[in-house]
């Protein structure tokens, strides 16, 4: 007892402050594993283009789809079919490589380029002569449906406007060549439809055949102006006039002749019942059977829609029957008349 007593007050404490904390502390936590070590990164190829290059690669694209299309619009794709062919293959394999390899789409954008630009180079004087060709030609169609005696101020049109072509040709400009020659081209285009429609219009107004469709004879007749009066200011629109011209100039024909071969068909069958009338049949039977073949054959023409053929065969046959009726009259006349001598010669033997 003396000896509790005599332990000094802090000690005291500082004995229960041990208690309590070995009572009271929690159990240690186990220790966190070392964190392992990061594999070293790998080592990357270097950024083949950075931004400033991605618009370089932009620009060589533009370049060479540029040149292709020109290339393309132009028509080489016909004239140097082969090298085309190659120019477009580099094309193609810089699209494939382009955001996969710069420098691989690069090469062959770049490629590209100089292919289309030599394919160009080379195949703008060939384009060119080809074209004219083709005018020339176009023009020779036109002037052989007689456009020069038909249309003789729009021919020396076209002509003046040819010209301006083959002096670009000869200075070298092959771009303006060739689309001066394709408009001359569909200049002669426009001549020979135009040469056409007057051919028809001829046919029908000599044939009186107008008034059988005189609807579509008007808007032919409107047309085939407004093909001439736009000539030279608007030469698609004097196309598509020139077109619809031949079309309504065609209906009003064939619509005519339908009419005009059923017209003929009843003059035919009229000159037919008068010759049966005095038995031509027997009287002159060659002639008439001829005349009667001519009418089937012409029966046919008209079923199988060939006015034209119908209306001229039933216009010989009317007229084979007319010879066949004047054959079997005069035949009967001459009988008459020997008849008619005969009963004067019996009376005055009685």
């Amino acid at each position: 007892m003396m000896a509790v007593r005599s332990l000094a007050p802090g000690a005291i404490l500082l004995a229960c402050a041990l208690a309590v904390s070995c009572a009271s502390a929690p159990p240690k936590e186990a220790p966190s594993p070392e964190p392992k070590p990061e594999p070293a990164p790998t080592a990357q190829p270097a950024a083949e283009e950075p931004k400033a290059d991605n618009k370089e690669l932009d620009e060589l694209r533009a370049k060479a789809a540029e040149l292709r299309k020109r290339a393309f619009d132009l028509g080489l794709k016909s004239v140097l079919p082969d090298d085309y062919a190659a120019a477009d293959k580099s094309f193609a394999d810089g699209a494939a490589a382009y955001g996969k390899d710069a420098a691989a789409s690069a090469a062959a954008y770049k490629d590209a380029s100089a292919r289309f630009k030599e394919l160009l180079d080379r195949g703008l004087p060939l384009l060119a002569a080809s074209e004219r060709r083709k005018a020339e030609s176009q023009r020779e169609a036109a002037m052989g449906k007689k456009a020069g005696d038909r249309f003789p101020s729009l021919v020396a049109d076209a002509d003046a406007r040819f010209e301006k072509p083959k002096a670009a040709e000869a200075a070298a400009d092959y771009e303006s060549a060739i689309g001066g020659y394709r408009a001359s081209a569909r200049d002669y285009a426009v001549l020979y439809k135009l040469c056409e429609a007057n051919a028809v219009r001829e046919y029908i107004v000599a044939r009186d055949l107008a008034k059988w469709d005189s609807s579509n004879w008007g808007i032919a007749e409107a047309k085939y102006a407004a093909a001439q009066a736009g000539f030279a200011a608007d030469q698609k629109a004097s196309a598509a006039a020139a077109d619809e011209a031949v079309l309504r100039y065609g209906i009003a024909r064939d619509t005519g002749l339908s009419y005009y071969a059923a017209d003929r068909k009843k003059a035919s069958e009229a000159e037919r019942e008068r010759a049966t009338g005095i038995k031509s049949e027997v009287a002159v039977k060659e002639d008439y059977a001829a005349a009667a073949a001519l009418h089937e054959k012409a029966e046919s023409a008209n079923a199988s829609k060939d006015y034209e053929a119908s209306a001229r065969l039933y216009d010989q046959a009317a007229g084979a029957f007319g010879r066949a009726y004047a054959r079997a009259k005069a035949k009967m006349d001459g009988a008459k008349g020997e008849i008619d001598s005969l009963d004067a010669a019996l009376a005055e033997a009685r």
